[in-house]
């Protein structure tokens, strides 16, 4: 796909584009815009390939990439129901038929009873669906399947009587007939099943209708007491539980638990940090008091004691005393030791009123620096302190009531699934019981009403018959159903992962990724795929012999990639108008993408219009041209970089195709983008641009997205052509090189699509 032509023409005015310049040979900033010339084509080619587009569905592009993995799965999943329908015992049914009506309609409706039976409609006032249940009832079946039992024991895991598992019984649609089907592997066990049921339907009574009607109630009416006591018992179960829990409905008490949880759990959360808030404040102020709350309350009565403030000022003044004495006498003098005595005497009272508030055996360093703190600063720390510490018991009280709070609704909470569950058990019980009891109830009044009517007539105008073809499993729909299943599973699956597939599958997305024009769109072609061998090489122009010549431009008329090359010629003619010799850089964002083969291929196609065409291989990591045209590679591209040889003696001339020259790559150095780097590149292509022997000058180098050789020389010629190998590249890989060429402001001609298939 194509961009918009208004895409195109935003493309021409954002740049600013000068043909001037672009004549000259001078590198312009950001891309290449489109002529007018271009446009047309390119739009028509657009309208082209959507209309193609709009041909090929989704799902059939998604088969043509992915019929691999659709096939593999398709017939995985075939080939497993398949084995596991063969795996299956087979199983056979059974049926019989009972027709029901009322003695008076049997005589008045004998000649119609073909009309009753194929399913006409019927006038009649029989509940059929209520005879079906009596029929399908425990009290009917469990003396049938008692006798059954006799022979095959294991009737009761066939029919169960809560459901009545695979035994039917049923009402045909509009008719007077009520089928009774039974299957089982064993065709035998199945005859006698339906023989001993319809031979006791008739036993008991059943083909007589006013029998019928009285049996019938006689039962409806037994069950209801045994319904309603049921049920007693069932509501006082649920009684019990709600008062032993303490819940109206375990979901709202669910609710509740969980909402009383959480805000239990916040303020218990919350206690804890209140606590730690108070253990740190009691530090700080521990700290700033230097004592405990005990010893703190007991210096505050310390310092409040008359007799310790007395003994505290005799000891100043005995200090001062001593201090003046000191001066005049020694500390041998009688005065000296006399005043130091007294000094002990005091100092021992205040360690004895000391220990009278239990100051005995603290840190005296601690005591002082306490001592030392004003009085009502030292009280004021020691009520917070006193206050912390009782804040601090009140919240680890709080948060171990809070503690047990949690543990209890944790406790409630882990015990209420299963109080959940039996609760639930009992309400669908009860549930269940009531419908049934309901369902009684309105038999037992419909069969009051019925007794005062006509009375039923019972009759089994089909006797039991077993059929000869299982009825299950059926081969061939499994068959079709693993094929279906396969197939739908195949494709799923694949579209899965065709959408995380990153590559680029078609030009619409394409498109997408870059906006940038496409030049070319090349056709898958496996006779484009040059090798080595010169009688593979699918030469658009392989000789000067008329003879031959006419021979390769009828193969090539059989190629659509012909038609292909000469858009792709022609649409760089178009970006490169008015050049005597033009110059492109044919790259890719990864190596395999065809560039070597498209670059030769282009080359070929020129030559074919008359126009000398040289083809550079510029690739030194992974060199394909000198093989995909079968010349030397002895000297070439590095040998003129290195100034072994002039640009002019490393052309080489193939036999096969004229006006095509070639420069190899030569011998492969371990640095190469250092020669491409260099003066002497840009001189050789300065060089062979100013000869003007050559009308197309085209240069094959090496893929961007590993190394930077194409963007160097790029730089110096009329743009780059970007090669996107459909179904190889991927998006992100296209994007990320797209985007270096932007930011290196390298000339984009535009994108040339590879192996469209």
């Amino acid at each position: 796909m194509l961009p918009e032509k208004s895409n195109i023409s935003s493309f021409s005015k954002s740049n600013n584009y000068d043909k001037n310049s672009f004549a000259s040979g001078e590198i312009n900033q950001g891309f290449v815009p489109s002529l007018s010339a271009l446009e047309n084509n390119l739009e028509k080619k657009e309208q082209s390939q959507e209309e193609d587009n709009g041909k090929t569905p989704y799902l059939l592009e998604l088969f043509k990439r992915r019929w691999a993995f659709i096939l593999g799965a398709t017939l995985g999943v075939t080939t497993g129901v398949t084995w596991w329908t063969f795996q299956q015992s087979p199983i056979y049914q059974g049926k019989f038929m009972l027709l029901v009506e009322k003695p008076m309609e049997s005589q008045t409706q004998q000649n119609q009873l073909g009309t009753g039976l194929d399913g006409g409609n019927t006038n009649t006032n029989i509940d059929y669906s209520t005879e079906v249940q009596i029929l399908g009832s425990a009290s009917v079946l469990s003396p049938i399947l008692k006798e059954i039992s006799d022979r095959y024991p294991d009737i009761y895991e066939d029919i169960n009587l809560q459901n009545l598992e695979n035994l039917d019984i049923k009402q045909l649609d509009k008719t007077k007939l009520i089928e009774v089907s039974f299957r089982d592997e064993d065709p035998e066990k199945i005859a006698f099943v339906l023989d001993t049921i319809a031979s006791e339907y008739l036993e008991n009574g059943l083909n007589s209708g006013e029998q019928n009607i009285g049996e019938g109630l006689k039962f409806v009416r037994s069950q209801i007491p045994i319904l309603e006591k049921n049920i007693n018992n069932l509501q006082t179960k649920i009684e019990k539980l709600r008062t032993d829990y303490k819940f109206i409905d375990p979901q709202i008490q669910a609710t509740e638990l969980t909402q009383q949880l959480v805000a239990t759990e916040k303020e218990f959360f919350a206690t804890q940090i209140q606590i730690q808030e108070a253990e740190s404040a009691y530090n700080s102020i521990q700290q700033n008091l230097k004592l405990s709350p005990e010893d703190a309350i007991a210096l505050s009565y310390l310092t409040e004691s008359p007799r310790y403030q007395n003994l505290l000022k005799q000891l100043q003044e005995i200090e001062i005393e001593l201090a003046k004495q000191s001066a005049v006498f020694t500390d041998l003098s009688p005065q000296i030791i006399t005043l130091k005595d007294k000094q002990n005497n005091i100092l021992n009272l205040i360690e004895q009123e000391k220990a009278r508030y239990s100051l005995r055996n603290n840190n005296q360093k601690n005591l002082q620096e306490a001592i030392a703190i004003p009085s009502k600063m030292r009280d004021k720390l020691t009520q917070d302190l006193i206050a912390k510490r009782d804040e601090i018991k009140v919240l680890n009280s709080k948060k171990d009531s809070l503690q047990k709070v949690l543990d209890n609704l944790n406790q409630r909470i882990a015990s209420l699934p299963a109080v959940t569950r039996e609760y639930n058990n009992l309400q669908r019980e009860l549930n269940t019981s009531t419908e049934s009891l309901k369902r009684f109830l309105e038999t037992r009044e419909k069969l009051e009403l019925n007794n005062i009517q006509n009375n039923l007539n019972w009759q089994i105008i089909s006797p039991p018959q077993v059929g000869e073809s299982p009825v299950y499993p059926i081969p061939l729909y499994n068959l079709l159903f693993g094929l279906f299943g396969g197939l739908t599973f195949g494709t799923v699956v694949a579209s899965i992962i065709d959408k995380c597939d990153r590559s680029i599958y078609d030009v619409k997305k394409l498109k997408t990724v870059t906006q940038l024009p496409i030049l070319a769109e090349i056709p898958f072609d496996k006779n484009i795929n040059l090798t080595t061998k010169k009688q593979n090489i699918p030469a658009f122009f392989t000789s000067n012999s008329p003879q031959k010549e006419s021979l390769e431009k009828d193969k090539l008329s059989l190629s659509s990639s012909l038609e292909s090359f000469r858009n792709l010629y022609t649409n760089i003619s178009l970006l490169t108008p008015n050049l005597p010799s033009k110059s492109v850089v044919i790259s890719s964002s990864i190596p395999r993408e065809g560039k070597s083969t498209i670059s030769l291929n282009l080359a070929k196609v020129a030559t074919s219009m008359g126009q000398k065409v040289l083809l550079i291989d510029t690739d030194f990591r992974l060199p394909q041209l000198h093989i995909l045209v079968n010349v030397d590679n002895n000297q070439g591209l590095t040998h003129i970089l290195t100034g072994k040889i002039p640009w002019q003696n490393a052309i080489q001339s193939p036999s096969q195709w004229d006006n095509l020259s070639i420069i190899t790559v030569g011998e492969v150095l371990s640095d190469p983008s250092s020669l491409l780097y260099s003066q002497a590149m840009s001189t050789m292509m300065q060089q062979i641009q100013a000869s003007q022997q050559f009308d197309l000058i085209i240069y094959d180098s090496p893929s961007l997205l590993s190394f930077s050789d194409g963007k160097i020389i790029a730089s110096q010629t009329n743009g780059l052509i970007l090669v996107v190998k459909i179904g190889s590249t991927k998006d992100y890989e296209l994007r990320h090189v797209y985007e270096q060429l932007r930011v290196t402001n390298t000339r984009i001609l535009g994108l040339i699509s590879n192996e469209i298939r």
